[in-house]
């Protein structure tokens, strides 16, 4: 009994840290850009986006944080405080598979009817210098949320410029629950 309680202490206490980590960078961290990277456009040469049976398809996503860098720091006019600057990497894409290719679209040379694959930089600010596990922590759901309206806003207007209506639904960002 008494360790089972122990094994569920420790858990608490570091989800409670865990949770410090992400606040204390929630405080400090402001945005203050995000930049489109890169992107890829695909339409497989097979497919007239004019004609396409959206009931037959089936639309796959992702999205994942990626490198965060401390870019650099400056010493504020007249002052001894110092400006902490950080730039976070982040990659999302949406794609649309026939229902008829689920199982060949896990491989990797696979190649979808629709594919939109997008990496943004987001840079933040902070008057205090973080720790990486901070930083970690930050990434994980909060500069997601703050890139997602710029994805969605890609997805849509992409969707468009190709002629392919209707365009991909992009769901609002979720944040997913931690056990």
């Amino acid at each position: 009994m008494t360790l089972v309680f122990n094994g569920l202490a420790n858990q608490v206490m570091v989800i409670g840290l865990i949770m410090v980590e992400k606040k204390v960078a929630q405080k400090h961290l402001a945005i203050q850009d995000v930049k489109l990277r890169s992107s890829r456009i695909s339409v497989r040469d097979d497919v007239d986006l004019s004609e396409l049976d959206l009931q037959s398809a089936r639309e796959q996503s992702f999205r994942k944080s990626g490198s965060i860098e401390e870019v650099e720091y400056e010493h504020l006019e007249n002052s001894e405080d110092v400006i902490w600057y950080y730039k976070f990497m982040y990659t999302a894409g949406m794609r649309l598979v026939p229902t008829s290719e689920l199982e060949e679209s896990v491989k990797e040379d696979y190649e979808a009817w629709v594919e939109i694959i997008v990496i943004f930089e987001s840079r933040y600010v902070s008057p205090k210098k973080l720790s990486p596990e901070e930083l970690e922590e930050f990434a994980l759901d909060n500069v997601g949320f703050n890139v997602w309206p710029f994805f969605r806003e890609y997805v849509q207007s992409t969707c468009s410029r190709i002629g392919m209506s209707p365009s991909f639904e992009v769901p609002f960002y979720r944040i997913e629950k931690s056990n």
